[in-house]
């Protein structure tokens, strides 16, 4: 299962350029033909406009030439048939070289929007590498804690008849947890820098597709004649970029917070190995789930939790999906109440 998960993951990006190539040589064949079309159509135009010119240009001619000089000049039916078809196909050439305009303007754009959607995909795949990598970890630790496990079980028997000699295993056991813990927590520190790395270099497209759509904009709003449908359209893309923008943004600094705290904590560790843990489900609101999740990201004291900053707090609200619990139940002060009891006054 896991070498499937890694061939769909390397064949995703290769699949996904394969379409963006062929979709990017289908709309340049698209745009040479129309360019092709548009230029057929302008010589066609010329040679209407030249031909009116000279139809006008003789009956002119006609007029001033005329012997009669009060009755009209006489018009050649046929002149004025041809004159009529000439600015019938003039008018069709010139709306038929509209709508092909629209159409290339519409097709460049969909080539940006697929652009942009590649970006997209790819910064998607980074994640799903990065969450594939997190999982790989996680089951390392669970197959290496597996045999301390077995261990453990098979202890007891001779516990019974010797109990002196339990004791040194327990102090043995005692100083892991840290150790295990400060790992665990090493590696979410990686996967969430990982995962701002990625954000980052997604902002930056984003940011480069927002200035494409300003610059497209003016360029539109200062073009004669005006083209209200490329206006609107152009006007919709780059309100949504801006919506993208902000919600990358926002993401980007969650991360950020969210990767300082956990730093702070892992540089913490070191001051924390002799010290034993606290038992946090004492604290009203914290359950067996989540005592483990604050476990896995350094928190194991009950002194920690009572010395929360508000980035502190937030970030590991974030971290853990508890939202607001902390704040509404009364983490801190619980927290600082079990360890005066236990411990003594905090600074």
């Amino acid at each position: 299962m896991s070498s499937f998960l890694w061939l769909l993951l390397y064949l995703a990006p290769l699949l996904g350029l394969t379409a963006a190539l062929f979709a990017w040589f289908g709309w340049q064949w698209r745009g040479s033909d129309m360019q092709k079309r548009v230029d057929e159509l302008a010589a066609q135009i010329d040679r209407a406009q030249a031909a009116l010119r000279q139809a006008e240009t003789d009956r002119a001619t006609a007029f001033a030439t005329s012997t009669v000089s009060s009755a009209p000049a006489p018009q050649d039916p046929a002149v004025v048939a041809e004159l009529q078809s000439l600015r019938g196909d003039l008018k069709s050439a010139q709306s038929e070289a509209r709508l092909r305009q629209d159409q290339a303007a519409k097709a460049n754009e969909a080539a940006l929007a697929l652009e942009t959607e590649m970006a997209r995909l790819l910064a998607d795949l980074e994640h799903l590498r990065a969450a594939h990598t997190y999982a790989q970890v996680e089951l390392e630790n669970l197959r290496s804690a597996a045999p301390v496990a077995v261990e453990t079980a098979e202890t007891p028997a001779p516990v019974e008849k010797a109990e002196a000699p339990a004791k040194p295993k327990r102090k043995r056991s005692t100083p892991a947890k840290p150790k295990a813990a400060t790992s665990t927590l090493r590696e979410k520190v990686t996967v969430l820098e990982g995962q701002l790395n990625t954000h980052q270099t997604g902002l930056a497209t984003l940011t480069q597709e927002r200035d494409d759509w300003q610059r497209r904009i003016a360029k539109l709003e200062g073009q004669t004649p005006a083209d209200p449908a490329g206006l609107g359209l152009a006007r919709r893309s780059l309100a949504d970029s801006e919506k993208r923008l902000a919600i990358a943004t926002t993401e980007i600094e969650k991360l950020r917070l969210q990767t300082q705290v956990l730093r702070r904590v892992e540089e913490g560790e070191s001051a924390l190995l002799t010290v034993p843990d606290d038992d946090l489900t004492q604290i009203k609101g914290i359950k067996k789930i989540i005592s483990e999740q604050l476990r896995a990201h350094g928190i194991r004291t009950w002194r920690q939790i009572a010395q929360w900053n508000e980035d502190e707090q937030r970030a590991f609200s974030e971290l853990l999906a508890f939202k607001n619990r902390a704040t509404r139940e009364q983490w801190q002060q619980q927290a600082r109440a079990l360890h005066e009891t236990a411990h003594g006054p905090l600074p």
